[in-house]
C-alpha cells in the first residue's frame, strides 16, 4: 500500500518542524550559559550588578552602577594599602584602590556574549586622583602633561601621564573615549612593589623647611655642657658622701662607675631644667593664601601662627609673596603638585641683571680680580713728583742753613719746621678731600658698571655670609635660602626685612640701577641683601629647570579638566 500524504506530511515535516526549532533551543541554552557565566564574573570581580536575559533573542541585559569616588583621608590606615579585591574587567582599573564611592547613576549593557562585558568607568575630580597618586609615590611625566594640555581629548591612547617611581611603567594614561561621553578617559595601573611612601611622608601642596646647621649644633653643644654639668653634681654628692660615712667609701668606687649610667635618671626633675629637643623641620603648606598651615614635624597637632606669611585679598602682603615663592622654587626641583604659582613679575626679576658688578666691589662682596674692569686707574705720577720736588726744596733748604751764622741758623730752621708743619696739615686735608672726591668718582663709576646676573651675585653673597660666620662652612646657595627662609618664619622682622630688600632690588631694576642714596643704605644691610640674593637665585634656577614647564603643563591641565573618567 502506498505512502499518503498524510504520512508524507507525517515523515518529513515533523523532523523539518525539530530542525527549525533547534536554533531557539540553541539560542535558550546559550543565553542561560552565558548569563550564568556573566553573573560568575561578576562575583569574581566583586561588581553589584542586575541581570536580566532574553532567552529566546539571546540578549543579556545588565545594569551596573557608575560610581564617582574621592580619595580617602591621609590618615584612613587603607589609604596607603591595596584594595583586598579588585576588579580585572575592562573599565574598572579604578578598583586597584581603596575609595569612598557614590553612585551616580546605572550604566546598562546589552550583551550577546561574556567577554563582552566592561565596567563603567568612575568619575572622579582630576586635581584629586593627580595629588592621591603622586602621594602614593607616582612620578609626573613631562611629555604627557604636555600632550594632554596641547591636544586635549584628541591626546593618543596610550599617552602616559604618570610614571612608576621604579621605572618607566604607566601609572595613569590616557584611555580609549567608548565610555567617556566627552570628557577625558584614563586607566590606572599599580604594583604592590611600587609602594614606597607612607603617612609620615609629605603629601602634595607641601613642602618641609629644614632647620639651619647652626641651630643643631647649638643645641648639641647646650646638651653636652648638661651632661657634663649633671655628671659633675653626681660626682661632687659621691664625694661629700665618702667623706661623711666609712661605709660609703668602701664602695666609692662602685658608686663612681654607676654614677655614669645614672646620670640621666638622677638628673633635675623641674620642667625648666629638662633637656629640649632638638628643633624640628617644620612642614607648611603653601596655597593661594600664602602659607595656609605650618607644623613642626615632630608636634603636627600644634599649628604654628604664620600671620606675617598669608596673603589677604585686600591687604598685599609682599612678606608672603615673597617667602611662598622661594620655598615653592626651593622644592621645584623634586617635580610634585604645588597649589601656589610663582608670579610672573617675580621671575621676570629673578631673571634680570641688576645689581653692578662695581658696586659688588665696593660692598666686599667680590675683588677687582672677579669682575670685569669698571674703575679708572689711578694716576699717582703728579704727586709722586710733587713729593720728589718738595725733597729737594727741603733739602736746599737745609744747606743754606749750613751756611748761616748759629743763630740766624736757628730761626731759619725754626721757620723751615714750622712751614713744614703748616704744609703737612695741608697735604693731610687736601689728601682727605681728594679721597672723598675719588671715592665719589667710584661709586658714580660702581653704579654704572656692568651689570651681574642673579647666580654670579647669590654665589659671591655665600661666600661673604660664610666669611662672616653667618652661616655655616660649604653650604651651597639652596641651603643658605632654606635657612633664609626658616628665620622668616620664626623671626617676622627678619621676613619684612628681606621682603623690603627685594621690593627694593625690584625698583632698581624697574629704575635702570640705584641712586647713590640708595647705594649708601644698602651698605647698610648687606645681611638682609645677600640672603635675598640667594632666594632670587634659587626662583631663577627653578623657572630656567624643566620642571618648571612641568609644572606649567600640570597646573594648565588640572585646570581645563576638573572631572575625568577613570577606568
Amino acid at each position: 500500500m502506498g505512502a499518503t500524504a498524510s504520512d508524507i506530511i507525517t515523515y518529513v515535516g515533523v523532523p523539518l518542524a525539530v530542525i527549525g526549532v533547534l536554533p531557539t533551543m540553541y539560542t535558550f541554552l546559550n543565553a542561560l550559559l552565558t548569563l550564568r557565566h556573566i553573573k560568575r564574573i561578576l562575583a569574581e570581580n566583586n561588581v553589584v550588578a542586575i541581570t536580566r536575559s532574553g532567552l529566546l533573542s539571546g540578549i543579556i541585559e545588565v545594569e551596573i552602577p557608575r560610581k564617582s569616588i574621592t580619595p580617602l583621608d591621609r590618615t584612613d590606615e587603607t589609604y596607603f594599602k591595596l584594595a583586598r579585591r579588585s576588579s580585572t574587567l575592562k573599565g574598572g582599573s579604578y578598583t586597584l584602590f581603596n575609595w569612598r564611592e557614590l553612585s551616580i547613576g546605572t550604566k546598562t549593557y546589552r550583551l550577546a556574549y561574556h567577554d563582552e562585558l566592561v565596567q563603567p568607568q568612575a568619575e572622579v575630580d582630576f586635581e584629586q586622583l593627580v595629588a592621591f597618586l603622586l602621594d602614593r609615590g607616582a612620578v609626573p611625566s613631562q611629555a604627557g602633561f604636555a600632550d594632554l594640555r596641547m591636544s586635549g581629548l584628541w591626546t593618543p591612547t596610550g599617552t602616559k601621564l604618570l610614571l612608576s617611581p621604579v621605572s618607566h611603567d604607566a601609572v595613569l594614561s590616557v584611555a580609549p573615549s567608548d565610555d567617556s561621553d566627552g570628557i577625558l578617559s584614563l586607566c590606572l595601573q599599580w604594583m604592590s612593589d611600587w609602594d614606597k611612601r607612607t603617612m609620615h611622608d609629605l603629601p602634595p601642596y607641601w613642602t618641609r623647611i629644614h632647620p639651619p646647621v647652626e641651630l643643631l649644633k647649638e643645641e648639641e653643644k647646650k646638651e653636652d655642657e648638661e651632661g657634663a654639668k649633671g655628671k659633675e653634681d653626681v660626682n661632687v654628692e659621691v664625694k661629700e658622701i665618702s667623706r661623711a660615712s666609712t661605709v660609703v667609701e668602701k664602695v666609692v668606687e662602685t658608686v663612681e662607675e654607676e654614677s655614669e649610667m645614672l646620670i640621666e635618671v638622677v638628673s633635675p626633675t623641674t620642667a625648666d631644667d629638662k633637656p629640649k629637643a632638638k628643633p624640628s623641620s617644620i612642614r607648611l603648606r603653601i596655597g593661594n593664601s600664602g602659607v595656609e598651615e605650618a607644623y613642626y614635624d615632630d608636634s603636627t597637632t600644634t599649628q604654628l601662627r604664620c600671620r606675617h606669611l598669608k596673603l589677604y585679598r585686600n591687604e598685599p602682603n609682599p612678606v608672603a609673596v615673597c617667602f611662598s615663592s622661594a620655598a615653592t622654587a626651593l622644592r621645584a626641583h623634586e617635580g610634585g603638585l604645588w597649589a601656589f604659582a610663582i608670579p610672573e613679575e617675580v621671575v621676570h626679576l629673578a631673571r634680570r641683571d641688576v645689581i653692578p658688578c662695581g658696586a659688588m666691589v665696593l660692598m666686599n662682596f667680590l675683588t677687582d680680580n672677579e669682575v670685569p674692569a669698571w674703575r679708572t686707574p689711578r694716576d699717582d705720577n703728579m704727586e709722586q713728583f710733587e713729593r720728589m720736588q718738595k725733597m729737594m726744596e727741603n733739602g736746599r733748604a737745609m744747606a743754606e742753613e749750613m751756611r748761616l751764622p748759629p743763630e740766624e741758623q736757628r730761626k731759619a730752621r725754626e721757620a723751615r719746621m714750622k712751614k713744614q708743619m703748616y704744609d703737612f696739615h695741608y697735604e693731610n686735608q687736601k689728601k682727605r678731600l681728594e679721597e672723598e672726591k675719588r671715592r665719589e668718582e667710584e661709586a658714580k663709576e660702581a653704579l654704572i658698571s656692568q651689570k651681574l646676573n642673579t647666580g654670579r651675585v647669590a654665589d659671591a653673597c655665600e661666600k661673604w655670609l660664610e666669611k662672616e660666620n653667618h652661616v655655616s662652612v660649604g653650604l651651597s646657595v639652596a641651603l643658605v635660602a632654606e635657612k633664609a627662609l626658616w628665620d622668616m618664619i620664626i623671626d617676622d622682622e627678619f621676613a619684612k626685612g628681606v621682603a623690603e630688600m627685594l621690593e627694593n632690588w625690584n625698583g632698581w631694576a624697574d629704575n635702570g640701577g640705584m641712586t647713590k642714596a640708595q647705594f649708601e643704605e644698602l651698605k647698610k644691610h648687606k645681611v638682609r641683601f645677600a640672603y635675598a640674593a640667594c632666594l632670587l637665585a634659587v626662583i631663577k634656577d627653578a623657572s630656567n629647570a624643566a620642571t618648571g614647564d612641568l609644572v606649567t603643563d600640570m597646573r594648565e591641565s588640572l585646570r581645563l579638566w576638573k572631572k575625568v573618567r577613570l577606568g
